[in-house]
């Protein structure tokens, strides 16, 4: 096959549903006759057989990391000349967000057989394969495990094994990911953690996540709610984000950036899950103004795709704060409510504003505000008791509750303020 096209069968759920093929700047999705219940993509749905390239790249783009070092990193290690994202899809394609597996034609009876395994890990070598994302050097035995993980943040994909971790390969899921701190912000692993468990103890649902420790690294670690162990077997649940869901370029992530708002949002959940999902939606943007969350884009939102089942918003993931970091430090949301993007400038009447964008009862969304404003610092520290802060960071995490306290306070009297 020459190196400007690609020949990959498509599986979901390791069942054949279609081919992606054709010159890498204009690869063409074709669906089989029978592409099974659960599409690629509800902007690529099976009712139509065939996609042309410019429908089907940002899906395929937005699967890949952000981080333009860590996909330069895989080009030369494995030979790939072409800098389309497409040209690295047969070198990482096996272990993705989501059921979809993208299988080179000689790759493909193993996948089809299930053959794979998992390789055993020791926490010294979990330490070495963070050390090595970290730096930008090419992974240690990367070629047991065929995995790519969208985000800004570097990432590992592992099996839990018991209370060990293993590198899966072949037809094999990983069932977690492990992912570093953001760097130069300290505390941020802890951070994202404390806020993940907070929107829990708020009755959010969201992915499972804890503080790792790995020869002194803190990493997050997160279950992934796209695995699921069914009679003795781990297999892949199909997911999407809503920027793959609307079709969007990956890049235009941020409203500001041309991604999706959050009555677009709002909409495309209405029309393929239902209201109670926009009413979850809505929670979650409530929650990341509560929190200062400033990174709550539209590709941090995602759909489950499931046969048999109306799709339905997966649960959150990536939530976190910039409370920790002092007054001022997170000023935008990164979509507007109710046309306002600054968190200290919105009040009941954005929230107002919000409610008709998202087809909500007003009065309703308001009194959610105010609710969950009453709510966060007891979950908060609620979350740093079930957490067990390191000696360490009980300093930090104490600033980190009262300036939740002081900033949920805020919002509740900016609620109460008279409109002008």
């Amino acid at each position: 096959m020459s190196a400007d096209r690609i020949a990959l069968h498509v599986l979901i759920d390791s069942r054949h549903s279609a081919m992606l093929e054709g010159p890498i700047d204009k690869t063409r999705l074709l669906y089989d006759a029978d592409p099974g219940p659960v599409p690629l993509s509800l902007s690529l749905p099976t009712e139509r057989r065939r996609w042309r390239h410019d429908a089907v790249h940002p899906w395929i783009a937005a699967l890949f990391p952000d981080n333009e070092r860590t996909v330069a990193r895989w080009r030369d290690q494995f030979g790939v000349v072409n800098h389309d994202h497409m040209a690295l899809l047969p070198h990482v394609g096996e272990d993705l967000a989501g059921a979809a597996q993208f299988v080179s034609e000689d790759r493909l009876p193993a996948i089809l057989n299930r053959e794979g395994d998992v390789v055993p890990l020791e926490d010294r070598q979990v330490g070495l394969l963070l050390d090595a994302i970290a730096l930008g050097a090419p992974t240690p035995d990367f070629t047991h495990g065929r995995f790519s993980l969208a985000g800004a943040q570097a990432k590992l994909a592992l099996r839990r094994v018991g209370e060990g971790w293993a590198l899966p390969w072949g037809a094999e899921p990983s069932t977690h990911i492990l992912k570093l701190a953001v760097a130069g912000l300290d505390g941020q692993a802890l951070a994202e953690v404390l806020t993940m468990k907070t929107a829990a103890r708020l009755g959010l649902e969201v992915a499972e996540t804890w503080l790792g420790d790995f020869a002194g690294r803190q990493v997050i670690v997160v279950e992934r709610y796209d695995r699921r162990l069914v009679e003795g077997r781990w297999r892949r649940v199909h997911q999407e984000d809503l920027g793959q869901a609307a079709g969007i370029d990956p890049w235009r992530k941020y409203e500001d950036r041309g991604g999706l708002g959050a009555a677009a949002c709002a909409d495309l959940l209405r029309r393929h899950t239902g209201e109670s999902d926009v009413e979850r939606f809505v929670d979650a943007l409530i929650f990341n103004h509560l929190v200062q969350g400033t990174d709550a884009h539209a590709r941090n939102y995602s759909v489950l795709l499931e046969a048999g089942l109306r799709p339905r918003l997966a649960p959150l993931y990536d939530l976190n704060s910039g409370l920790p970091y002092g007054p001022g430090w997170a000023q935008h949301a990164a979509m507007r409510i109710g046309g306002e993007s600054r968190f200290s400038r919105i009040g009941a009447g954005h929230w107002r504003v919000l409610a008709a964008d998202c087809g909500l009862d007003k009065d309703q969304v308001v009194t959610r505000v105010a609710t969950l404003a009453a709510q966060v610092p007891d979950a908060l520290s609620d979350a740093c008791r079930e957490v067990a802060i390191p000696p360490d960071w009980v300093v930090w995490t104490t600033a980190f509750i009262n300036a939740a306290t002081d900033w949920c306070h805020s919002v509740a009297q900016a609620l109460a303020a008279p409109s002008h």
